[in-house]
């Protein structure tokens, strides 16, 4: 049995229930290995969310529409069931299709007693199938057993963490004045995906000048760069169910002092956490220590410090002022310090590193560069 799947179970178990319905997208990726498409939103083909049952021993099924067979079939769980979703020569009632997939996937796999589920993840339509007790919660120790990853998901993180890597390195190579935003997130996007083989989606954070990048979050546009603006890409890919993320800032052209002291200071403070972050220091004593370096230059930043990672973007623990978790060796956290000035812009420095028995390691490196040549 996959660890993950083991402590899925565990978790089932320690609740007192026999079994445990998983229905988020990162649940159901993390519980029994079907990764789900995100990119596009839920499916127009489906009656309902593709779902886990685990029971208390670890016995795992899901619950999908057709157009998730691949991935179904690629998961852990040892019973399927898939109902018809996309057609185009006769119609189909999802909703009952997802319903009746649903029953029968519970009698195959005998579900009884008591049943534990995501609290606030699970929909108002699963009530009549399955007589879930809203007091067994499986979110906090999934959370938790989330936080520590399992080798394979260390093996996971580090691909997309250099996918991320790959990500900058294109950014830097791509950006130059009279392109615009979109123009050079395509080639972005085009390097990771041909790194990865398939289609990625990506989030994140894409911007350039002074404005833009002082709000510190949004999508590209279509906003020329221009001589001397600064731009910010903030990549979080997601490859085989498991995100990477990274953010780098710099200067199309030469910058000027302003950006100049800005990139310096948020580039210090990420230096500074590779030699901070270690087990046992909470992430509230990180998130303080980090504001505390970028405030003595004078700057703050409207954000929180980091966060972890896995089979969703931010999980649990955040590197914020009232989480009072602390590290563990083989946690996967981002650090990404930033300084914001509404008069000369903002820059963001990020690393996704793993914690280590005495310290944190980078995953996957890449450079952060105060400017790139502008020909000409």
């Amino acid at each position: 049995m996959d660890e993950r799947q083991g402590r899925t179970a565990a978790i089932v178990k320690s609740t007192g229930a026999d079994w445990g319905v998983v229905t988020s997208v990162d649940g159901v990726a993390y519980a029994s290995g079907h990764v789900a498409p995100v990119e596009a939103g839920p499916s127009p083909f489906a009656g309902g969310p593709t779902l886990a049952v685990i029971a208390a021993d670890g016995t795992t099924g899901i619950v999908c529409a057709n157009v998730e067979t691949a991935a179904a079939l690629a998961s852990r769980a040892d019973v399927v069931e898939i109902y018809e979703g996309y057609a185009f020569d006769h119609s189909v009632d999802y909703v009952a299709a997802w319903v009746d997939a649903v029953r029968r996937l519970l009698g195959r796999l005998g579900v009884g007693g008591r049943i534990a589920c995501e609290r606030g993840f699970a929909p108002a339509g699963l009530a009549d199938l399955v007589p879930v007790d809203p007091a067994l919660d499986l979110v906090p120790g999934l959370r938790r057993a989330r936080a520590v990853k399992t080798p394979a998901e260390l093996a996971a993180l580090t691909r997309s963490a250099e996918a991320a890597a790959i990500g900058q390195r294109a950014f830097l190579d791509a950006v130059r004045p009279g392109r615009s935003e979109l123009a050079v997130f395509a080639d972005v996007r085009c390097a990771i995906e041909e790194f990865a083989g398939c289609r990625v989606a990506i989030t994140g954070d894409f911007l350039s000048g002074i404005e833009r990048t002082a709000g510190f979050t949004c999508w590209p546009v279509n906003r020329m760069i221009e001589a001397g603006d600064q731009v910010m890409a903030d990549l979080a890919p997601r490859i085989d169910g498991y995100w990477g993320d990274s953010c780098g800032t710099t200067c199309a052209g030469a910058p000027g002092a302003g950006f100049e002291r800005l990139f310096r200071t948020s580039k210090a403070a990420l230096e500074h956490a590779l030699d901070y972050v270690r087990p046992g220091r909470t992430a509230a004593e990180i998130d303080a220590e980090l504001r505390s370096f970028v405030g003595r230059e004078g700057y703050a930043y409207p954000h929180h410090s980091g966060h972890s990672i896995g089979t969703a973007v931010h999980e649990w623990p955040r590197l914020v002022p009232y989480e009072t978790a602390a590290l563990e060796p083989d946690m996967v956290l981002l650090v990404e310090p930033g300084c914001y000035d509404p008069e000369i812009g903002g820059v963001r420095s990020e690393y996704m590193l793993r914690v280590t028995c005495d310290g944190c390691e980078v995953m996957h490196r890449f450079e952060h560069r105060m400017s790139v040549e502008v020909a000409g």
